[in-house]
Parts: structure tokens; sequence; C-alpha cells
């Protein structure tokens, strides 16, 4: 079976200035975040056996072997950039900080937009993480009201990617 990536492009594609104008506008409306357009999010592809060339690099902080992926997609689980095949070792911001929509922001992000993320990248200015928890010390009140205000949101990144995996099953 061949495929055929060219149509990967009219698949999932990057928004354009009104799109991410419109998603800001629906994510504003729905979650007071303003600018915000759109949620990332990394996940594993399971392996059903350790590669054989450096296999210990796809070994997860989960006990599998995995192919690391990162999605961003927007407000209604549409996927608009994806980046697949990293060894499963490595951490989603490091795949983030490598990739020219983190290297070269203003090709993708016009002034203020930026996406929202869990606490596993890093702050940038494109980048909104939740806050993270330090070990033995409670956030604040303000910091927890935003963690689950940010969650409310984050959640459609989950449901993309359960999406996903729930209409391509053998990933």
């Amino acid at each position: 079976m061949q495929c055929n990536f060219e149509a990967s492009d009219e698949v999932i594609k990057w928004p354009s200035v009104e799109e991410r104008r419109n998603i800001s506008g629906r994510i504003r409306k729905a979650h007071s975040f303003v600018n915000c357009v759109g949620l990332i999010d990394g996940t594993f592809f399971p392996l059903a056996f350790a590669p054989m060339v450096n296999g210990e690099d796809y070994y997860t902080r989960k006990g599998d072997y995995a192919i690391k992926g990162l999605v961003i997609c927007d407000d209604s689980a549409r996927i608009t950039w994806v980046e697949m095949g990293w060894p499963g070792s490595v951490h989603d911001n490091r795949v983030w900080v490598t990739r020219e929509i983190y290297l070269d922001t203003d090709k993708y992000f016009d002034q203020k937009e930026y996406l929202l993320q869990d606490s596993a990248f890093s702050a940038s200015a494109v980048m909104i993480p939740a806050f993270k928890k330090g070990h033995n010390i409670n956030l604040s009140e303000e910091r927890r009201f935003f963690n689950n205000k940010i969650a409310k949101v984050r959640i459609k990144s989950k449901h993309c990617i359960g999406l996903l995996k729930a209409r391509f099953q053998h990933l």
C-alpha cells in the first residue's frame, strides 16, 4: 500500500490568520482565554516490542515501548499540527523546542497568539503552561484556579488524541 503524503497538507494544516482569529474568538467566548489559537499535548503510540536499534530509547516512563507524538488542535478537536517519530523516552518539551513552529514563531503566530498546554512544557512567548506542583508544596489558590481554568479548555486536546486513537486503533 502506498501513502499519499501530499494529501496531508489538505487535512492537517496550520490555520490561516482568519481561522486563528475564529479559534481564538471561540476560546475567548467559552473559556475567557484571549488570543489562544490552539492546545498542545504529547502522546505515546505503543510499539509491540523494542526496536532492534536503540530500543532502550523507546522505553517510556510508563514501562513499555512507544513512539512519541505531539499534537496541536483547535477547540473543535481539529488537528492543526503534528509531530511524530521521536523515541518514547524523549520529553514533550524537548520535541517542541526543536521544531520549526517553535524556532520560527513569527511564521506561525501573530503577536500575542499562544497555545495552552500542561505543565510538561516550558513557558514561552507562544506557550502558556499550567503551573507545576512542587514536592510537598501546595499551589496558591490563584494558581489552582488558573490550572482548573486551563484544564477545562485543554481537555479538548485529550479528546482529540482519543478520537485519533479510536479511529486508527492500531495506534
